[in-house]
């Protein structure tokens, strides 16, 4: 059965709400913002049809949290409170008050279809985001799996009660200082070692033991971010596969010395990501380091890879991506590899 109809009849008839939860779930792609969640293209969102304010006519700050929510900045603010339960009671269409806001969710499938629901009992965005998760992943009694996990908020509004999901491929966006460790509040236990890990990274967290034993790491950093002190910090990431984002050439180059001199093991593959950039800089890198003494002799010259000795037993290859249309790519990546000679 398809997971968002599945979801929609067991808000809607109570009576299955109890067998929907007690049977396997698989989600491939959840996404979880502060305002929507994304489940396999199907879109729930959250709007305040008046102002966001409470009794008293203050702004209500999304920074509150609610028992069973996970802050994933460093900072830690918040009350606890019980979770509501039961969108379908709490969200239906019920007629607007004289005075204050309503809250409305917004459901559109993947073939654009609509289903409109709004209350004026609950007012809050976070706390009908709170309302929302609750009803269709709360209480759950049986394993559930969500193949890919994509998490963009502050303050992740999250079920206080059932069996967590099985989430071993995650990407978390728009972070300064993630919280790592509020991923295993979000996760089943099983769910570690992650098999892939997708962030927005700072030196802070090379050593965390969630990012250090992921199977594969994808790195996103900023051009500013990316100096010389946290390059060598992310040099002592022992990950075998690891995907950078965004890299000048002269830190690319910086790279090649560092593992032509400290070595990496066998089978270890970094690429470099790059979009919207010339790949001639970077040619010119490989250039220069085939005139090193520690380049390798290839029967047929090229500037697209090369090998470089990284001592007797192994070597290190270094190749770009190539297609016809080379020259005209939007993006494109440098790959690095460690191989046995």
């Amino acid at each position: 059965m398809d997971t968002n109809f599945r979801i929609h009849l067991s808000a809607n008839l109570p009576p299955l709400r109890s067998v929907e939860k007690g049977t396997y779930l698989k989600i491939n792609e959840l996404i979880l913002r502060s305002d929507h969640i994304f489940i396999d293209k199907t879109k729930y969102l959250l709007s305040i049809v008046d102002d966001d304010v409470d009794e008293f006519e203050f702004k209500t700050f999304p920074d509150i949290t609610k028992n069973g929510d996970v802050c994933m900045e460093n900072y830690n603010i918040g009350d606890e409170e019980d979770e509501e339960s039961g969108y379908t009671a709490a969200m239906k269409i019920r007629q607007l008050s004289k005075c204050g806001s309503t809250l409305k969710l917004t459901i559109v499938s993947e073939n654009r279809e609509r289903w409109i629901y709004t209350s004026s009992k609950t007012t809050k965005i976070h706390e009908g985001m709170k309302m929302l998760v609750g009803v269709i992943f709360g209480n759950r009694t049986v394993s559930w799996k969500v193949e890919s996990m994509i998490i963009s908020t502050a303050n992740l509004r999250w079920i206080v009660s059932g069996v967590k999901p099985l989430a071993r491929n995650i990407r978390l966006e728009g972070y300064n200082y993630v919280n790592l460790d509020g991923l295993r509040s979000i996760c089943h236990p099983t769910s570690f070692p992650l098999k892939t890990l997708d962030l927005e990274i700072d030196y802070r967290i090379l050593d965390h033991e969630i990012l250090v034993n992921a199977e594969h790491l994808l790195i996103h950093t900023g051009v500013q971010r990316f100096n010389i002190s946290f390059m060598y910090q992310l040099n002592k990431v022992t990950h075998l596969k690891v995907q950078i984002f965004c890299i000048l050439p002269t830190f690319f180059a910086y790279f090649m010395d560092l593992w032509l001199e400290d070595g990496k093991p066998v089978g270890t593959s970094w690429s470099f990501r790059v979009e919207d950039s010339q790949p001639s800089e970077y040619i010119d890198v490989l250039r220069g380091n085939a005139q090193s003494a520690f380049a390798i002799p290839q029967q047929r010259q090229s500037f697209r890879s090369i090998k470089l000795s990284m001592g007797p037993s192994s070597i290190l290859f270094v190749s770009y991506d190539d297609d016809s249309g080379f020259y005209q790519r939007e993006a494109w990546t440098v790959k690095m590899e460690v191989l046995q000679r």
